[in-house]
């Protein structure tokens, strides 16, 4: 059924790129969730990233994604892209981080995480879909 259709992951692998302020690009693979075809939605973005607790990198979306039918949280490793929905924040963790709830996985970090890492203050980042 179509509402099926809309719930269950799509087969087709979706990715983005991110390219940082010094023009470093990043490639990540989105999961096909319901949360990351929301997050796809959004694109093509410009956020302000910045450090959170030297394990993640974090910015805020304009708007609050879909996480209806969303696991209640996940364990991220190192190249997770994730939302945390409370916040309404993406995540791209650089460092392993454990359990947390509300924490939703939208893909991984295939290529240059450790480019992400390496900034320290505020930065600027673009999102854009990949052909």
């Amino acid at each position: 059924t179509a509402n099926a259709a809309q719930t269950a992951p799509t087969d087709a692998v979706q990715r983005i790129r991110l390219t940082l302020a010094n023009q470093d690009e990043l490639i990540v693979k989105l999961n096909g969730t319901r949360a990351a075809e929301d997050f796809l939605s959004l694109l093509p973005l410009e956020l302000t990233c910045k450090d959170f607790n030297n394990t993640e990198k974090v910015a805020y979306l304009p708007r609050r994604l879909d996480t209806q039918g969303a696991p209640a949280g996940f364990d991220p490793q190192t190249g997770s892209f994730a939302y945390y929905a409370p916040w309404g924040n993406l995540a791209f963790f650089y460092r392993d981080y454990g359990y947390a709830n509300s924490l939703i996985e939208l893909g991984t970090v295939e290529s240059g995480i450790e480019k992400l890492a390496a900034f320290d203050n505020d930065f600027t980042i673009k999102l854009e879909r990949l052909p």
